[in-house]
């Protein structure tokens, strides 16, 4: 019986350690604008994050994006599945605009309602 809960227990760590989970793509250097309402953030795992930092730069999966580039992985995300959501997340020392251009882009290519991502704030 030990070696059987050895080896789960070895599984366990190696399924965990090999898990990609879905904070990887909250980049943590964007600051969110706070709210004090208690609505939970949408924890999906399928989502496209789309993070808007303080230069206004796109970044999906980790990478900085182009307008072009950023458009067509909205449009092929929207294709392959269209009930998927879309969640942006701007950094509040930012301009407007980048985060305007975004939600717009995705509401062109078929996401009714993109999400805006924010922090909350104490009580």
């Amino acid at each position: 019986m030990t070696p059987f809960i050895d080896m789960m227990f070895i599984l366990v760590v190696f399924f965990i350690a090999t898990s990609r989970f879905h904070e990887a793509e909250r980049d943590e250097s964007i600051r969110l604008a706070q709210s004090k309402s208690s609505l939970p953030i949408n924890t999906v795992s399928d989502l496209l994050v789309i993070n808007i930092d303080r230069e206004g730069q796109k970044i999906v999966d980790g990478r900085p994006r182009e307008l072009k580039e950023l458009e067509r992985i909205v449009r092929e995300r929207h294709q392959a599945k269209p009930d998927s959501e879309v969640v942006v997340r701007a950094d509040t020392r930012g301009l407007v605009g980048p985060l305007a251009e975004t939600i717009e882009l995705c509401v062109r290519l078929g996401f009714k309602t993109p999400s805006i991502s924010y922090q909350q704030a104490g009580p």
